[in-house]
């Protein structure tokens, strides 16, 4: 049966204590947002003439050396590598093997259909924490609907069972959307087949950092949709007697919040109490220093400023940061869970109230007073 990683006590404990002294211990590096995929729901995909021509031009590797050592003498050791498809830019077997031999606990984040088994051969020889593979249907039919690629799917299964054979850890994502939902009962039983995690995600931020125009389409759920099939997946990975108990949960007014990335945690009282901007920072292809990926802001330049004064002046800036009053102080609040950069990717503003998420709880409460109470 697909289940979640367990938590690990003394990465839990490393996490807190750098948060608390406002240590970099984990970063994400955004190599490039150019892929060979094109998911209608991608936040940050562009193509290579859009990346071109640009005003900030893309980081290089001399740049991404010069910030992983001086990351790594601030407190950095984890890391995970994305994109866009991070495989795709050029250099970066040539990155990936320096910060390897610079010691950092490495994850990679990718769709999987350029892992062949001569990268296979190169990962075991100096090998990642994790590779993250993105499933986004179980087959090919459902990938071209909602990534317009073709004959990919059976390129995506080779990497995982060469990878899983070489043992090298691997942890399968799903971001469920209309065009794949079909396709979800065969994922869980595909990720249990493979005897692999399988997190699905039913939430898709809004892609503000992909349009300019002002045009926000991801082709994502309505909030009543991500509600069902979200309890659905819970239904069909954990069975009856855990998904009665996460409804008896909501009927209680506190759920544990699902599908949300490792370096999420509950905002109790307004106040950012995720990792972003505290103990995790993410750094833009192009160089911008964020709290995490889905955050346009607060941002600082990391092509100008050392990476010790970008993470001081990013550290003041979310110390400053609120969330609405009115989430703060919701009875839903332990059910929604919502975040700054929801906030902010769905209102626009940090204090803003992501209606889309008010729905989506508003939908599970009905299901599982439907469930209880019927």
């Amino acid at each position: 049966m697909s289940r979640k990683s367990s938590s690990i006590p003394l990465t839990d404990y490393m996490y807190s204590k750098a948060g608390r002294n406002r240590i970099p211990i984990s970063g994400t590096f955004e190599l490039s947002p150019v892929c060979n995929f094109s998911c209608r729901m991608c936040y940050v995909r562009r193509t290579r003439e859009e990346v071109e021509k640009s005003a900030r031009p893309i980081m290089s590797l001399e740049e991404w050396l010069r910030i992983a050592e001086e990351a790594r003498k601030a407190g950095m050791l984890y890391l995970l590598l994305t994109g866009g498809e991070p495989f795709l830019w050029p250099d970066f077997w040539t990155l990936y093997e320096q910060l390897i031999r610079m010691g950092f606990l490495i994850s990679i984040n990718t769709n999987g259909s350029l892992i062949d088994d001569a990268a296979v051969e190169r990962l075991k020889r100096l090998p990642p924490r994790r590779i993250n593979i993105t499933l986004y249907g179980a087959g090919d039919r459902t990938y071209e609907e909602l990534c317009r690629t073709k004959g990919v799917f059976s390129k995506v299964d080779h990497a995982i069972t060469a990878l899983h054979d070489a043992g090298i850890q691997v942890k399968l994502s799903c971001s469920l959307t209309p065009y794949n939902a079909v396709d979800l009962e065969k994922l869980v039983q595909y990720s249990e087949e493979k005897k692999l995690v399988l997190q699905v995600t039913t939430y898709m931020f809004p892609p503000v950092r992909r349009e300019t125009t002002g045009i926000i389409d991801n082709n994502r759920f309505t909030p009543e949709e991500s509600a069902s099939y979200r309890l659905k997946c819970l239904r069909l990975q954990y069975g009856e007697k855990e998904y009665d108990t996460f409804l008896k949960k909501i009927e209680e007014g506190y759920a544990p919040p699902l599908g949300l990335d490792e370096s999420c945690a509950d905002p109790l009282d307004g106040k950012i109490r995720c990792r972003a901007g505290k103990a995790c920072f993410w750094i833009t292809w192009d160089g911008w220093m964020t709290p995490c990926g889905m955050m346009n802001e607060p941002r600082a330049d990391i092509r100008t400023d050392s990476f010790a004064k970008a993470w001081e002046d990013l550290v003041s800036e979310c110390d400053k940061l609120h969330t609405s009053g009115l989430c703060t102080h919701c009875r839903n609040q332990e059910i929604c869970h919502p975040c700054a950069a929801i906030a902010q990717a769905e209102t626009g503003k940090i204090t803003g109230t992501p209606e889309y998420f008010c729905r989506t709880v508003q939908e599970m409460k009905r299901i599982a007073h439907e469930r209880w109470h019927s």
